[in-house]
């Protein structure tokens, strides 16, 4: 077994913990260390469908996503490389029911500076008239918005992180989390390394509940199986549309390019559907397909002669509130950036500015209280 240390080793080379190495290698730490079991965007960053919306139903969510986008819209100065960004637009079509509340959440976005308007069904063709919205009670236009490129979003971080100092090892398995004195001291490789490092990061999104349980702790984290399905539009479709999710209905649309979209439900819920996380990108047939499809071509009929593709298991790692757990662990100098429930793409940059502040003791950009692990405690004693 050979030794070596590091200031930080960060567990997972996802959007998370290269986003987070390369906001820590700008706090001057001198050795910052990633260890990805596989390669920089292995796990469900590389399935994500990288759509970018702003509609988030707290204020510090609501700052997350505004930063978040800020940096997707200037990535190449801001970090380096190519996000991919398209700013196609995004619709958000509700039931009548939920206008209420699409009403107080606007109300509270636009005096952050979220840039959004509540559309009438009956208008929505000005913007985009391939919607079918006779079932809705109310849209929401946010013309910012758009989609992304995760992977290319990823590969950019890590060279940046790179260029700042950090390392980043692909193909390196975390086996331990050791411990003395009641904190962490380091981590164990299936290669026979032992890195000793006074702060390390659990970053592994799908995988983060296997690596808290070498620590001794339990996340409260379901990875839910998110089938994704890509199909090909029809040639009479037209131009590529704006990204589209049916609250009401339970399907959403992106756009891709090469005259594709990708497509699934906003119905089924994952917890309902937990999945183990080394399945993730088992192919999803068209016999799965047909259901989720069936809802698409409902919210927007021009996708009906749209040709089935290819099929993928993407996934979630879900906390019981559906929001993101960024903290320390019970074991003192072990942090958590983990349970991003689907939101891990639109939310990573503000995710990496976070957890650089929390672990140097820097002032964070948005609240971390929202976020802390203890909060899943407090509700089950209440």
């Amino acid at each position: 077994m050979t030794s070596r240390a590091a200031d930080c080793v960060i567990i997972g080379g996802g959007i998370t913990g290269v986003s987070t190495a390369f906001q820590l290698a700008g706090f001057r730490l001198k050795r910052v260390l990633v260890l990805e079991k596989k390669f920089v965007g292995a796990g469900g960053t590389g399935r994500s469908v990288g759509i970018i919306r702003q509609l988030y139903p707290t204020r510090e969510t609501s700052e997350m996503v505004l930063r978040s986008l800020a940096v997707f819209e200037r990535f190449g100065d801001a970090v380096g490389g190519a996000s991919g960004f398209v700013r196609s637009g995004a619709l958000i079509g509700v039931s009548a029911a939920m206008r209420p509340s699409l009403e107080r959440t606007l109300a509270l976005q636009r005096q952050i500076g979220v840039r959004a308007e509540i559309v009438e069904p009956a208008d929505v063709s000005r913007i985009e008239p391939r919607i079918d919205a006779s079932g809705l009670g109310a849209l929401l236009w946010e013309p910012g918005s758009g989609n992304g490129d995760p992977s290319a979003v990823t590969a950019g971080y890590a060279d940046a992180a790179r260029k700042r100092g950090a390392v980043i090892e692909q193909g390196v398995e975390v086996t331990a989390i050791r411990q003395a004195g009641g904190r962490v001291v380091g981590v164990d490789t299936a290669g026979g390394d032992r890195i000793d490092a006074p702060i390390v990061i659990n970053a592994a999104g799908l995988w983060s509940p296997r690596v808290a349980r070498l620590a001794g702790h339990e996340l409260p984290i379901i990875v839910g199986r998110h089938p994704v399905f890509i199909v090909e539009r029809d040639a009479a479709f037209g131009p590529a549309h704006t990204v589209y999710l049916d609250l009401a209905g339970g399907a959403y649309a992106r756009p891709e390019t090469g005259g594709l979209t990708l497509t699934g439900s906003l119905t089924d819920d994952e917890t309902e559907h937990p999945m183990d996380a080394d399945l993730l990108g088992v192919e999803a047939g068209f016999d799965e397909a047909s259901v989720a499809l069936a809802r698409t071509a409902r919210a927007m009929p021009a996708m009906a002669d749209a040709r089935f593709k290819q099929g993928y298991a993407g996934a979630f790692d879900i906390t019981p509130d559906w929001m993101p757990i960024l903290d320390e662990s019970p074991l003192p100098g072990l942090y958590v950036a983990t349970g991003l429930s689907g939101h891990g793409f639109k939310l990573a940059p503000a995710v990496g500015e976070m957890m650089a502040a929390l672990v140097t003791g820097a002032t964070p950009p948005v609240s971390l209280a929202p976020f802390r692990l203890d909060r899943f405690a407090r509700t089950a004693g209440a």
